[in-house]
């Protein structure tokens, strides 16, 4: 496919919502910013540039990641590496992703040297990306997740993982057991329903939160059987519209139009969270940055969590692998931005108050310890041994949706389904789309 900045500059009119582990999470209390101490350096420190040089980086502004906590990651590096000078910039609203903002930023010339990245397969096609080199990322536990055209543009700096948080309470008090197939998800939801229970907390007005119960259905649908499934789609071997993803639409569709309320298309995330946490509903399928939520919320019942079953059993996990830090292309400094990406990663310090921020699983070699929450540290033993794939939109590396999917993916298709769409007519449709998104790649 030819590269065509002309055509990621018309990309950015496009909308996307997508936040979740992207931005869309409710507050909770930030990381507390640290005073800076004298860590020792790595032999393998750039020298300082003998003139004072300045590197912008880019940030995603969240509740639980404010400008305070990137602004304390910037002084703490600049305190130890002499004549360098960090800018922090970030998302100027909530209402504007950090994907879309550094879209307006790369249009207008003012593209930052260091950046945290979610999509870098939008930015990839117009040569925006600086590759590393092999070597650069040692430090990550595998450094070749998400590689695109066998480059790396991306130093993943997280692991997240989607599941279904659960009210241990009600469970017990109605006799229900963690489900082990999707039969069995779907009689605790009758269940739950004959008694005037609301089973499941679904909202699709902030437009992403949705897609979390979407994922992990077409994860073990059809991810799990063939995880080469998204690169085979972008070289148009397969298609959307086939018997696995049409079988996972619907049962989307069943969860969201049966077991989520009347009220599904006017609740928002934080209300998901409200109805879940004051006992309103029993079940809350989403990223397992709620286990941020869990540590601050005063319920009076404990949570638990399983993995979305398939027809045969529970053992799939859809993760979600695809944001961490990238550099620009244009910057004047690759050395320096690269020892700063090094920085945030080998900080002990710093990297585990970031991991703490969403109770987070690291993706560094060298073990990170902080302060987990029971729930999360449950998690660890339940997600042994089982069949990891990544989330369905959030695909990386040559399996990434084409530019222009995740947001049509995230605002129209999973809207329509969870309103009752039919999911061929559905397919269909994407399908079209994605036509449309390789036909002006290679034009």
């Amino acid at each position: 496919m030819k590269t065509a900045l002309a055509l990621l500059c018309a990309l950015f009119l496009l909308v996307g919502l997508f936040a979740a582990c992207d931005g869309g999470t409710a507050s909770t209390t930030p990381p507390a910013a640290t005073d800076p101490v004298d860590t020792p350096k790595n032999d393998d420190t750039p020298a300082p540039p003998a003139d004072p040089i300045k590197i912008v980086f880019c940030v995603n502004i969240q509740p639980q990641l404010p400008l305070e906590f990137w602004q304390s990651i910037a002084d703490r590096y600049m305190s130890q590496r002499e004549n360098i000078t960090v800018e922090i910039i970030g998302n100027p609203s909530s209402d504007v992703t950090v994907g879309q903002y550094q879209k307006t930023l790369l249009s207008t010339g003012q593209f930052p040297d260091v950046m945290v990245m979610q999509n870098p397969a939008d930015f990839v096609p117009a040569g925006a990306l600086l590759a590393f080199d092999e070597g650069d990322l040692d430090y990550l536990l595998d450094p070749n997740v998400g590689k695109i055209g066998g480059k790396q543009y991306v130093a993943n700096y997280k692991k997240q993982i989607i599941g279904v948080f659960y009210n241990k309470k009600i469970f017990a008090d109605n006799n229900l057991s963690v489900p082990q197939t999707y039969q069995q998800f779907i009689d605790n939801c009758e269940a739950l329903k004959a008694k005037d229970i609301l089973p499941v907390s679904i909202g699709i007005k902030d437009g992403w939160p949705q897609i979390m119960l979407c994922n992990m259905i077409a994860g073990t649908d059809l991810l799990a059987k063939n995880p080469n499934w998204g690169a085979e789609r972008n070289n148009d071997t397969v298609k959307f519209n086939n018997p696995d993803l049409t079988k996972a639409l619907e049962k989307y569709k069943t969860i969201c139009t049966q077991y989520c309320g009347n009220s599904l298309a006017s609740i928002t995330y934080t209300q998901m969270l409200e109805q879940f946490f004051t006992g309103s509903a029993a079940m809350l399928p989403m990223g397992s940055w709620v286990n941020a939520e869990v540590a601050k919320a005063e319920q009076d019942f404990d949570v638990g969590w399983f993995p979305m079953p398939g027809d045969n059993d529970a053992n799939t996990l859809s993760v979600f692998v695809n944001e961490g830090l990238s550099i620009g292309a244009q910057t004047e400094y690759p050395d320096i931005c690269k020892d700063f990406v090094k920085f945030f990663f080998t900080d002990v310090e710093l990297y585990g108050k970031f991991l703490e921020s969403e109770q987070l699983f690291s993706t560094t070699k060298a073990s990170i310890d902080y302060d987990m929450i029971p729930l999360r540290k449950e998690l660890e033993s339940i997600i042994s041994g089982m069949q990891e794939v990544e989330g369905f939109e959030s695909m990386t590396g040559d399996a990434a949706f084409l530019p222009g999917l995740k947001d049509y993916y995230t605002n129209i298709l999973t809207q329509n389904m969870a309103l009752g769409g039919e999911a061929a007519t559905e397919l269909d449709n994407f399908d079209n789309e994605w036509v449309k998104a390789s036909e002006a790649l290679d034009g």
